[in-house]
């Protein structure tokens, strides 16, 4: 039901670097065959640095959209919340 996939793009060679760009995929199926794919989030994980040397590096990214989202959810939800108990207060 769940699949999980690692793509790259790259590698691009910038500078004397060479620079590969991983994301990780996670798509829900139902069903049979490609068109079942109800949702698909795709986001990448971390970039990969190869210097002239030689000498690996990893960047890790890191996922800012997931706390976003939840904060405005939270903040919806309060302002709902206090916005319904001040109406509430106000018609007795």
């Amino acid at each position: 039901m769940v699949q999980r996939s690692e793509t790259t793009v790259g590698p691009v060679a910038v500078d004397g670097r060479t620079i590969t760009l991983v994301a990780r995929t996670r798509a829900v199926r139902v069903g049979n065959g490609n068109y079942g794919a109800v949702h698909v989030r795709a986001r990448p994980t971390h970039v990969e640095v190869l210097d002239e040397d030689g000498r690996r590096s990893v960047v890790r990214i890191r996922d800012v959209e997931s706390w976003l989202l939840t904060t405005v959810a939270m903040a919806s939800v309060g302002y709902v919340i206090a916005l319904r108990a001040l109406r509430k207060a106000r018609s007795r």
